[in-house]
């Protein structure tokens, strides 16, 4: 009798060892699987819907004199999921107009235009869109003129809050 209890026992930490054994790996995988669901779930997920642009210092009011356009660049911290990227942008400062600031972003597919000093206008080079010495339209297919730029003065210091806008539309749409 006590061969046939002992043979039964052995029989149970058999199985249990099976059961613990056919355990581990349904372990490992929903660990994997929790660890890539919170990974996407961090990605995917936006940090900010939008972003508020900051005020950037782009120079002194003095180094801005003349009647031409003066181009100058900008950097911008953009988050996307894990990431922080700083990127580079061009504006053009308008002296004559009061340090209006302008896009160097073509509306039409977002080039970089320039400045034609001896045609006193703006050319993008990707696609023949032209603009006058304030930024309007004047040929091309860009549907619209330059995108303004919020500016400021503060101490002497010129500062843009710059903004992206939506390519090939009629009005200014501020990229979210």
């Amino acid at each position: 009798m006590a061969e046939a209890s002992t043979e039964h026992d052995d029989k149970n930490r058999l199985k249990s060892r099976r059961d613990f054994l056919s355990f581990i790996p349904l372990a490992l995988l929903a660990g994997m699987a929790a660890t890539i669901a919170a990974a996407a779930f961090r990605f995917l997920r936006p940090t900010q819907i939008f972003e508020e642009a900051k005020w950037t210092d782009i120079g002194p009011l003095s180094q801005f004199t003349g009647d031409k356009p003066i181009m100058r660049s900008v950097s911008t911290e953009r988050a996307a999921g894990w990431a922080s990227m700083v990127e580079e942008h061009f504006v053009f400062v308008l002296p004559d107009k009061n340090y209006q600031v302008l896009s160097a972003a073509c509306p039409h597919e977002g080039c970089n235009v320039v400045w034609r000093d001896e045609d006193k206008n703006f050319f993008c080079p990707c696609h023949d869109s032209l603009f006058a010495a304030d930024g309007s339209r004047v040929s091309g297919p860009s549907r619209r003129g330059l995108d303004p730029l919020p500016s400021e003065q503060e101490n002497g210091v010129l500062k843009v809050k710059y903004q992206s806008y939506v390519n090939n539309t009629n009005e200014r749409v501020v990229r979210g």
